[in-house]
């Protein structure tokens, strides 16, 4: 019988005779696809034959063989409708249709009948309950649907569109892709059919599930090139699990009650592959960077210039390519903490990198300032890397990486101010001196003015670096002037000189601020050093200038007590013994202060800068 037939027989009215309803007999419900129907008068047949049977009264065995209720006879129609059922249940995944929809959920409630009908003879023992009973409709109907899951899955057709490098893919994505279909065909046109208790989409899911696990798990068994391992923990940990949590899927389907899809002992071995893959990769991208600037340095050559600023594609390539592996690995792994076997290699990248830049540090070539400016650059982004994507890195880790980036940046500044230094020597001498008391703005302006000659080389570098470079010059030029009044080369021996360096020392840090804030230094906070040591100079009453101390220590932690003594010792005015009551007091101060300064002993430390004898 066509599908349209048997369609249409479904709403075809039955003759009436005398406005009595035709009942339809057993087959004609069953050639309508009337299951419940059916399988009712397949119970009561049951019912009335295993009542017969009991009472073993011959004449009604003759009444039941004469109404050809016969157990063969019931067996034989049981057969057909279960083969009928079954049929229908086979179709579950290729409904088209409401019509065929509301089909399917007829036979689903004619094997949930069967079943309460089973439960109905439980706790029987075998000879007061019907020999055919448990039927067990529901078990053959779930193996059913199992057979039909691995049959589709077995026949599972590859995408077109899908470029298969290996026989492997085309296991894993014919599959996957039959799956993902079968699932979403489960909540579109299957889960209705069956009540909810049944909860069907989850049984699906099971029977795929454990299909796509036995695939795997024949696969996983070899060794496998690393373009297949990597498949394999990619569709493991990544794409499998975005196919469960997809639109409709993942509101109707509980994942976490799905074992595993590989045990553990199968992908641990695949990991480790996978890891030490991933590893070399990352050391040789890496190392390529590095071979590549060191060519560049030896070589000679400078670095490229891009809209008028020294680019440093070092530092792009580098975060990209550890970027990259490790966000891959973090996928592929399924778990954060498994890949931080990668991230280890920016360590020894880092050790390497430094041996490098040690070696650009010794050397006297014409190129070492711009390799050192290009590497300066790319140690500032490194570091801006790890600090803002810390949850990547382990504590212990991050703190080496940090701490190798710290001494090689520190190693930099250290050489251009060591140069700034060296080129501005012969003018500090005048800072402080007696010169300087009478003509300390042409001191500062001689001292800019050759600071301006030497700075001028850092116009076409990244704005980023220069500016920490720029502030960590003008806080040594800074701190170099302060030490250079500390050698007390000059004795303020009265008020009027007191006041008057403390005017210079005024107008000379505005000068000074003005300049390298034009520069690039963004550190704002050193503009108060100078006046605020001018605002001792000044003060004449030992107790205020007690007063000023304490204020001053509690602004910059690191002030020591030799520090005050140098300073207050230009005060020619001040008398030892007033010298030795106020750094008495110092001291006191301090150990009150330290408890309450631990944390700001390092946010503005400047004095442990200015190094006295």
């Amino acid at each position: 019988m066509t599908k349209k037939l048997r369609m249409r027989n479904i709403f075809t009215r039955h003759p009436q005779k005398n406005n009595i309803p035709v009942v339809p007999t057993f087959k004609q419900n069953l050639q309508e696809c009337r299951f419940v129907d059916a399988g009712k008068q397949l119970i009561t047949r049951e019912d009335r034959l295993f009542e017969l049977k009991q009472d073993g009264i011959g004449s009604k065995i003759k009444l039941v063989e004469e109404e050809e209720d016969s157990e063969a006879r019931l067996a034989k129609d049981y057969e057909d409708w279960m083969e009928s059922v079954m049929r229908m249940l086979e179709n579950s995944l290729d409904l088209q249709s409401l019509e065929e929809q509301e089909l399917l959920k007829g036979a689903v409630q004619a094997i949930l009948q069967e079943e309460e009908q089973d439960m109905r003879w439980k706790g029987f023992q075998e000879k007061e309950r019907p020999p055919w009973r448990p039927r067990r409709c529901k078990q053959n109907h779930e193996a059913l649907l199992e057979r039909l899951v691995q049959r589709r899955m077995e026949e599972a057709q590859s995408d077109p569109r899908v470029e298969i490098h290996s026989s492997l893919q085309q296991t894993i994505i014919c599959n996957a892709k039959q799956l993902k279909e079968d699932l979403l065909k489960v909540v579109t046109w299957v889960s209705s059919c069956y009540p909810e208790q049944e909860n069907v989409c989850q049984f699906y899911a099971t029977l795929y599930h454990k299909t796509f696990s036995a695939r795997l798990r024949e696969v996983a068994e070899y060794t496998l090139c690393d373009k297949d391992c990597v498949l394999l923990l990619q569709w493991v940990n990544q794409d499998y699990p975005n196919i469960l949590n997809s639109g409709k899927i993942k509101d109707v389907i509980d994942h976490t009650k799905l074992d595993p899809l590989l045990p553990e002992d199968m992908i641990a071995p695949l990991e480790q592959q996978f890891l030490i893959t991933t590893e070399t990769e990352l050391s040789t991208c890496l190392h390529n960077i590095l071979d590549r600037e060191e060519t560049v340095w030896k070589e000679r050559e400078l670095p490229q210039l891009r809209d008028q600023v020294y680019c440093c594609d070092q530092a792009i390539d580098i975060i990209e390519c550890f970027h990259k592996h490790v966000v891959c690995a973090q996928h592929m792994l399924g778990k954060e903490a498994k890949a931080q076997r990668i991230i280890c290699q920016m360590i020894h990248f880092l050790t390497d990198y430094k041996t490098f830049h040690d070696k650009v540090m010794r050397s006297r070539q014409t190129n070492t300032e711009a390799v050192l400016m290009v590497n300066l650059s790319c140690l500032v982004q490194c570091r801006n890397y790890i600090t803002k994507n810390a949850h990547l890195f382990p504590e212990n880790i991050k703190t080496d990486c940090l701490s190798l980036l710290a001494t090689m940046t520190e190693s930099s500044h250290c050489y251009f101010t060591s140069n700034m230094h060296r080129e501005l020597k012969d003018l500090y001498r005048k800072v402080g001196s007696s010169e300087w008391l009478k003509h300390s703005e042409g001191v500062c302006e001689e001292l800019l003015a050759k600071l301006d000659r030497h700075i001028q080389k850092f116009i076409n570098w990244d704005k980023m670096c220069c500016q920490e470079l720029l502030g960590g010059m003008h806080k040594e030029f800074l701190a170099e002037y302060v030490r250079k009044m500390m050698k007390q080369k000059i004795k303020l021996s009265n008020k009027a000189q007191q006041q008057m360096a403390a005017s210079s020392l005024c107008i000379n840090s505005e000068r000074i601020h003005t300049y390298f804030t034009a520069a690039g230094s963004n550190l704002d906070w050193l503009k108060d050093i100078l006046p605020n040591l001018a605002g001792l100079l000044q003060l004449q009453d030992p107790d205020s200038i007690k007063l000023e101390l304490v204020t001053l220590m509690k602004l910059y932690p690191d002030l020591s007590e030799r520090h005050i003594s140098a300073w207050l010792r230009l005060k020619g005015s001040l008398s030892p013994s007033d010298l030795k009551m106020i750094l008495k007091s110092v001291t006191c101060s301090q150990n009150q202060l330290s408890e309450q300064q631990d944390s700001l002993r390092f946010s503005r430390s400047f004095f442990s800068t200015v190094r006295i004898k």
